[in-house]
């Protein structure tokens, strides 16, 4: 007599395929959505690639799509706590933290309809890794819940990535700097050539890129091969064939969530279009709140602060805001509270950020790819800055909040692992 199977949790199936690691490359997606019938998923679909800036955008934009009526899928990454957090279904009104993530039961019931698909591709090419696995499930899910659209965030690059074995209605590139370099290129320009591949011909790639240089490759792949090339900047419905990069006079500094934000809305504009829809009446500003791990309040005197920005190039857009808000009170303090990536250039990160602050907490999270606490700290004291190693996450928080006076911002940045191990009901 059979017995059934028992059931598989999303969390430990996931867990188990950490040790695959990132292997870029479409043949294992593509045959996975094959398997599961999901090659042209039923429902129209935007692809949201970048360095930085894209998990903002996917959110702004699903939550506008959400507003307008549209029942809208919304696959990110990283989590900060929990594999659900990456497979959301908006609108929701659970009020969560991740509101609209997917419930255990569906996540259990999902994957035991792609098991018999995953074992199948394990046994002829090789095991699907995590990310593969999961973009597969987000387009199960939002199949399953018949959603009206789909956002998804890209994982690595572009060109490779499995993300990029759907097809498009519209595309959106945030913003393109130095980050996986070993993968992706040495520079800007080699990095946003593997990005801009997440475009299709007749049809709309919105842009938040500035730098000009980075722009001529993204325009010329994208004249070349005849995709509507969309500035975030764009009038609408822009797609002068004549456009040509911005001089930098024309690049003034802008809040990188502003940016963030238009572009999202501009990209809403080419998903009606691409459709031949009417365009329905903005939805209201308060529909876009703050976004978890995006310089996320989490608490009032003193201020603390959490942001994921875990490369050189966010660390700088973070320097940035963190200065504005330094600036309107002269005697408020930053408290830092820094645990990085080891794989990252965590050097780098310390440079842009530590002399903003204070005080310096080097923290560790228990990731097996963190940075030492310890090599953070020897980095930070090198600058003359001083420095406490506090571990756990949350000890270390803690500890910032203890020594922080009313007017003070405490911020935890550097990685979205430090991040999810900080233990909000404690903080708050």
């Amino acid at each position: 007599m059979s017995t059934a199977e028992p059931t598989l949790s999303l969390e430990s199936y996931l867990h188990s395929l950490t040790r695959f690691g990132i292997r870029p490359g479409l043949e294992r997606i593509a045959a996975l959505l094959q398997e599961t019938h999901l090659t042209t998923p039923p429902y129209p679909c935007i692809l949201v690639g970048g360095t930085n800036g894209k998990g903002s955008t996917c959110e702004f934009l699903a939550r506008a799509l959400a507003a307008d009526g549209q029942k809208t899928g919304l696959f990110t990454s990283p989590h900060l706590y929990h594999y659900n957090e990456r497979l959301r279904i908006l609108p929701a009104h659970d009020h969560q933290l991740f509101e609209g993530a997917i419930s255990d039961q569906a996540a259990a019931a999902a994957l035991a309809q792609a098991l018999p698909a995953l074992r199948k591709i394990a046994a002829e090419m090789n095991d699907p890794t995590e990310f593969e696995t999961l973009t597969m499930l987000a387009l199960l899910h939002f199949t399953r819940q018949k959603v009206d659209a789909a956002v998804l965030e890209v994982g690595l690059g572009g060109r490779y990535d499995c993300t990029n074995v759907i097809d498009p209605l519209v595309s959106v590139l945030t913003h393109v700097d130095l980050d996986h370099c070993d993968r992706l290129g040495n520079t800007r320009e080699e990095i946003a050539f593997d990005k801009v591949h997440i475009s299709r011909p007749g049809r709309i790639l919105v842009c938040a890129e500035t730098r000009p240089e980075v722009l001529k490759v993204l325009f010329e792949y994208c004249r070349d091969q005849k995709v509507l090339f969309r500035p975030w900047r764009a009038p609408q419905w822009n797609t002068d064939p004549s456009w040509e990069a911005p001089s930098t006079d024309d690049l003034h500094p802008e809040d990188f969530q502003s940016i963030n934000y238009r572009t999202a809305m501009q990209a809403r504009l080419a998903f009606y279009q691409s459709l031949h829809l009417d365009v329905p009446d903005s939805p209201s500003q308060s529909t876009f709140t703050e976004v978890p791990g995006r310089y996320e309040i989490l608490r009032q005197q003193p201020l603390l602060l959490a942001d994921g920005a875990n490369n050189p190039d966010g660390a700088r857009h973070l320097a940035s805001r963190v200065q504005q808000d330094l600036k309107q009170a002269p005697a408020r303090k930053l408290i830092l509270i820094l645990g990085i990536l080891a794989d990252k250039d965590f050097h780098q990160m310390v440079d842009i950020l530590a002399p903003l602050a204070s005080l310096v907490i080097a923290t560790q999270s228990t990731s097996p790819r963190s940075a030492p606490a310890e090599e953070i700290a020897r980095q930070v004291q090198e600058k003359g800055i001083p420095v406490h190693v506090v571990r756990p996450v949350t000890a270390a928080v803690q500890q910032g909040l203890k020594l922080a006076a009313t007017e003070d911002i405490v911020l935890v940045t550097g990685s979205f692992y430090t991040l999810g191990e900080m233990d909000r009901a404690v903080l708050s």
